[in-house]
């Protein structure tokens, strides 16, 4: 299994590669862009080619979908936190409750348990 995934991956960077190696001519062409802005006048660029843009947008993608998804995480963390405190407290109380009912069973009852249990078991 680690062998096909090894190949699918070369697979995948070999496919990439080509794209790139053919779309290299549009990659390296510059882009002229013109940003208005109203305040502050327009600002032009002139040295900026396709490839520095395409790889600007993915990684300005990247950085939002991170932080969206932060604040998710840290309120998945604050729910863990309060449900395993739940969970721990409610673990203590079937320790005590249990201890409270071998306090009132005694050693007999036990043994009648484990006498019943072995009868099922020969039949």
């Amino acid at each position: 299994m680690k062998k096909i995934r090894i190949a699918l991956l070369l697979v995948a960077l070999g496919f990439s590669g080509l794209v790139i190696y053919q779309n290299m001519e549009y990659l390296v062409t510059p882009a002229n862009l013109h940003l208005n802005l109203w305040i502050a006048g327009s600002y032009n660029s002139d040295g900026i080619k396709n490839a520095q843009l395409i790889l600007g947008a993915f990684f300005a993608g990247l950085l939002i979908s991170y932080s969206l998804c932060l604040s998710s995480r840290f309120k998945n963390n604050k729910i863990i936190k309060s449900l395993n405190t739940t969970l721990n407290a409610q673990m203590e109380t079937i320790t005590a409750q249990k201890s409270e009912l071998s306090k009132y069973q005694g050693p007999t009852s036990q043994h009648d348990s484990m006498q019943t249990e072995v009868s099922a078991e020969n039949t």
